[in-house]
């Protein structure tokens, strides 16, 4: 016997059978069951989120920071719409969330009542799956379908559209337990015995690894396989980490301009792809993006593989792959090969020191160099810091100065506005340590009202805001572009003054104590009394924008 539940009870109820606790969402009318039977279950709380795009945000920091589903809750048509941009992010770095927007009642779609929009073909460009439910008794298997397939590799967000009268019926599909899928795919031998023909023959080896590197936990395995050919490996398409970030052979990241990855392609005669998009930069100019370079492309993602360049296209879980592949090769590093991996290290350890010593050059530049506060922060973070990095123009900085540890950073994908809510969700996936996102300016306002979800919350997130009061990477992108003889021109509409935005101000409206820091030595101590204050925190970080 079925007891009688509501489509709202149904649906909330297989969300928990799923391992379901948290729902980010900003509520509407067409949601309103739903909002209000989430009270009779304790297992879920709903974390509540001024704008759509903080609830989706909060939602992707969540999932990518605990390795499980992300739940968005989305008001009709118009939140929905505000939602698309961190939908887009979600998409393109394969975040698992349901998503669940609320639709007028069924029967008066028809007259086009306010607020109702065909959410599906609005969802379905930023979604692996979109949906509108018909009739309550689908509510429950239509759920956990919709579970499978964001949480099936490549993973992403997945929309349903519920009609409002659909959550007042009674429903009579049982609710069952869904197991979770399991995404480890073993690869075709064939394949595999074909890339290690082709890279027992290379002179010059790259690796180029993607986010699937992390999820699919194959950090050691490529790193082994790195080691092995004395191949250097960069970040692709990547906003986790990829690599021990003291890994001798990390070589940064593919640069975002297609003519400058051509020319970093030349250098090397087979490329290994892992877990990456091949490629998908900023700045594409139409070519294949790897030039001449043998490719060797390797994941579970059906629609990226050998996509945009011709490629030996090696299917599977990306740790498994590369495990057998380096069962395929030879057990005892050839000494050519242990050669060529002492001359990539050492190159590398070069490229890194004139980094540093560039860095130094505007050290003691007032106000503080944006490397210069960044080495300050990333002196000061305690052990175990998660951090959340949106620094957009200064990310090589970053890079170079903040703790990067698996599972403990994340990098905006796409569209600027994640960093502000993503560490919402990341501190909820894991409260015992602290979590810090550094966000430039200009990103940070496009999701400001995060921090009242996290004063709402009581959650202990600390922002730190890099203000160069500009749009710097736009002003950078534009110098990069500009043709001879416009060097004089001015940047339009990339000062974000006049007036000055007070973070701090702003900070105190929204009910999180802030503190600004305009030198060196006012970094710690800015740091240390944000993170034990035990309560949400701002720090605004006065640098330079000068390019």
């Amino acid at each position: 016997m079925i007891d009688l539940r509501i489509g709202a009870q149904a649906f909330l109820e297989q969300l928990i059978a799923c391992g379901v606790e948290w729902i980010f969402g900003n509520p509407g009318t067409t949601e309103q069951t739903v909002i209000d039977y989430i009270q009779e279950y304790p297992q879920l709380g709903l974390i509540l989120a001024l704008h759509e795009g903080v609830a989706v945000g909060a939602a992707d920091g969540y999932a990518r920071a605990s390795g499980r589903l992300g739940v968005v809750q989305l008001h009709a048509g118009p939140g929905l719409g505000n939602a698309i941009g961190n939908l887009y992010n979600a998409h393109i770095s394969h975040t698992p969330l349901v998503v669940y927007v609320g639709q007028s009642p069924q029967q008066a779609l028809h007259q086009e009542p306010v607020l109702s929009a065909d959410l599906v073909a609005m969802a379905r460009p930023v979604t692996k799956w979109a949906y509108e439910v018909r009739t309550a008794d689908e509510i429950p298997q239509v759920t956990r379908r919709a579970v499978k397939v964001a949480t099936t590799a490549p993973c992403g967000p997945v929309l349903l559209s519920i009609p409002l009268d659909l959550t007042d019926e009674a429903c009579l599909a049982p609710v069952l337990p869904q197991e979770p899928v399991h995404n480890g795919v073993r690869p075709d031998p064939a394949a595999i015995a074909a890339a290690a023909r082709l890279l027992r023959s290379a002179q010059a080896p790259l690796i180029i690894a993607g986010d699937a590197v992390a999820t699919s936990g194959a950090i050691e395995a490529v790193s082994g396989l790195a080691r092995l050919l004395g191949a250097p490996i960069m970040e692709g398409s990547a906003f986790e980490v990829i690599a021990d970030p003291g890994d001798p052979l990390l070589a940064g990241r593919v640069p975002a301009r297609a003519a400058a990855a051509v020319r970093l392609a030349a250098g090397h005669d087979v490329v290994v792809a892992i877990g990456t998009r091949v490629l998908a930069q900023v700045f594409p100019d139409g070519a294949a993006p790897l030039g001449d370079a043998a490719v060797i492309h390797i994941g579970a993602d059906d629609w990226e593989l050998a996509k945009n360049q011709p490629a030996l296209i090696v299917r599977g879980d990306e740790q498994a792959c590369v495990r057998e592949l380096l069962a395929a090769l030879p057990g005892k590093v050839p000494d050519s090969w242990r050669a060529r991996g002492a001359a990539v290290a050492a190159s590398i350890e070069q490229q890194k020191a004139a980094a540093l010593a560039r860095d130094k050059e505007a050290w003691d530049a007032v106000p503080m160099s944006a490397q210069r506060a960044l080495a300050e922060l990333g002196a000061a973070l305690p052990d175990g810091t998660c951090v959340i990095d949106e620094a957009m123009s200064s990310y090589e900085a970053a890079a170079r100065y903040l703790p990067k540890r698996p599972g403990a950073w994340f990098r905006g994908a796409g569209g600027i506005g994640m960093g502000l809510p993503r560490a919402v969700g990341a501190q909820l996936a894991d409260p015992s340590r602290p979590v810090v996102a550094v966000v430039g300016d200009g990103a940070s306002m496009y999701s400001l009202t995060a921090l009242w979800t996290a004063a709402h919350h009581h959650l202990p997130v600390t922002w730190v805001i890099l203000a160069n009061r500009s749009y710097r990477t736009l002003k950078l992108n534009v110098a990069a572009a500009r043709q001879p003889g416009a060097a004089s021109h001015q940047f339009v509409g990339a000062d974000l003054t006049d007036p000055v935005v007070d973070f701090t101000a702003l900070a105190a409206g929204f009910g999180v104590q802030a503190w600004r820091a305009e030198q060196p030595d006012e970094v710690a101590a800015a740091v240390s009394a944000a993170i034990q204050s035990g309560g949400p925190a701002l720090i605004e970080l006065i640098v330079s924008g000068e390019l």
